[in-house]
Parts: structure tokens; C-alpha cells; sequence
């Protein structure tokens, strides 16, 4: 019974990671929408068990060099927006030092995201009330997430934090929060939802390779025709500020050479 549980909820979350979830363990009928909720508490609930096979395809899907990931529009960094950002720096270094000290951080209401991974090119550590602050106003002093880097020893590291905005904000919406002439903003996007019955099939046969193949899918026309359900985007804009890892500009907010930030990867 624990064996069969556990194969059902690893379906339902590898649907949830490509967009789509089972409308229930009995029927396997895939829904027609899915929200960014389902797919949070799925990914939240997995047992540590889980970790053996779906580790490296959920530490693939946090990478920022897959095609489901979205930058929002650069523009030229004016004086204004320079200021504005060393202020946020500021209110971010006054206000968050506390939580170098993880266990601080848990009793502020903030909870790591996907527990049964342990390893994590980076920890975010996530505040669902200040998610949900954030959907109506930026706080440099209540991110939605703060961001850990691991050490050999165990222990996790302070490095910055991660602020969100709604999905459907306009360009001049993410920078009158954080200027995009500075701050990365991005997204994930163009998931292909594969049908339920495909994923079974593939936890059975032992084929966790299947899981990658639809990932890998990054269109609509692609997802139709594989007989997938497209969804365009899933959760919000994001952007790490780094405040914590250094006083450099490229370590804060990201390289300014291309358009991506390695903000997942490990230095």
C-alpha cells in the first residue's frame, strides 16, 4: 500500500512539475485547468523518499538554462533607478540580517521549499503571508522568499532573497518595484501537461525519462501534438537580489553579460 501511495503521489507531482495534476488518484482524468496552488502543496507534500528520482529533474526545472524560463525585458539603468536599488539593498541588509540564523527564519513564518530535497543548489526558505503581500505591493523588508546556500558542514548560509510580483504585471509594474535596468525578473513558462495515464505508464515501466521528454517540450504546437495540454505559465515574476553574498553589482543582482543570471546555480 505505502509502494502504490507513493507511485500516485510521484505521478501527480511530475504531472504538476509539466502543468497538470490527476483530477484524482482513483480516475486519473486530467483536469481542464490547474492552479499554482495545487502545485505548490503537491511539491511541498512529497515524501523523502521521493528524492532518489525526482531530485534531479526538479533541481533541472529550478535551472535557469531551460527553456521554461522567461526573462522580463532589459532597459538601461538610469541614476534614479541605481539609488532606488542600493536602497533596497540597504532596507534588505537592515531588516533580513537576522535570519543568517535559520531557525530564526522558521519562527518569522518562513518554511523551505521542497524539504524532501536535500540537496539544493539554493534553499529558498518561503513566507506564504508575504506572498501574498506581494501580490499587491512590493516590501524590500518581507521577500517572499530568503535564499540559503548549503555548506559541506550542513549548515545554510544567508545569501539574499527572492521578491514576486503578479503574473499578470506589466513591465513598468516589475520595475516600479525593482528597476529591470538592475533586477532580473523572470518567469517559468510553456509547460506541457502530459496525460496521467502516460506518466503511470512510465512510473511502471521504471522510465523516469519519459518525465525529461516532456519537460523538453516548449511549445504549444509541439505540447498539441504530443497530445499534452499546454500551459503557458506557471506561478509569477520573480528576481533574486543577493544581498548577502556580496557587495559587488554582478553578485547582487545578477551578471549583466547575458541574459540570465545563474541564480540557481552553484559558485
Amino acid at each position: 500500500m505505502r509502494s502504490t501511495s507513493l507511485m500516485t503521489t510521484g505521478i501527480a507531482v511530475l504531472a504538476a512539475l509539466a502543468g497538470a495534476l490527476p483530477a484524482s488518484a482513483q480516475t486519473m482524468m486530467p483536469p481542464t485547468r490547474i492552479t499554482d496552488a495545487q502545485v505548490f502543496g503537491f511539491l511541498q507534500s512529497l515524501p523523502p523518499e521521493s528524492a532518489r528520482s525526482l531530485g534531479a529533474l526538479v533541481n533541472g526545472l529550478l535551472a535557469d538554462t531551460l527553456g521554461h524560463m522567461r526573462m522580463a525585458e532589459r532597459r538601461v539603468a538610469t541614476r534614479a533607478d541605481t539609488k532606488r536599488a542600493a536602497a533596497a539593498v540597504r532596507t534588505m541588509r537592515s531588516n533580513l540580517a537576522r535570519y543568517k540564523d535559520v531557525s530564526v527564519a522558521e519562527q518569522d513564518g518562513y518554511a523551505l521549499f521542497l524539504p524532501w530535497l536535500k540537496e539544493q543548489a539554493v534553499y529558498h526558505y518561503n513566507n506564504m503571508q508575504n506572498a501574498g503581500a506581494a501580490r499587491g505591493a512590493f516590501d524590500a523588508s518581507k521577500p517572499t522568499s530568503l535564499l540559503y546556500r548549503g555548506k559541506p558542514d550542513g549548515t545554510k548560509v544567508l545569501i539574499g532573497a527572492m521578491y514576486t510580483a503578479p503574473a499578470t504585471s506589466t513591465p513598468d509594474e516589475l520595475d516600479a518595484r525593482l528597476p529591470l535596468g538592475i533586477a532580473h525578473w523572470h518567469e517559468h513558462v510553456n509547460f506541457c501537461a502530459m496525460s496521467p495515464y502516460v506518466a503511470m505508464a512510465g512510473m511502471q515501466a521504471g522510465d523516469t525519462s519519459i518525465f525529461s521528454k516532456w519537460l523538453a517540450v516548449e511549445t504549444q504546437d509541439a505540447c498539441t501534438a504530443a497530445g499534452g495540454m499546454f500551459i503557458p505559465q506557471l506561478f509569477g515574476w520573480m528576481t533574486h537580489v543577493n544581498a548577502f553574498a556580496g557587495d559587488k553589482a554582478s553578485t547582487i543582482w545578477g551578471s549583466h553579460g547575458r541574459d540570465q543570471m545563474h541564480m540557481h546555480h552553484a559558485h
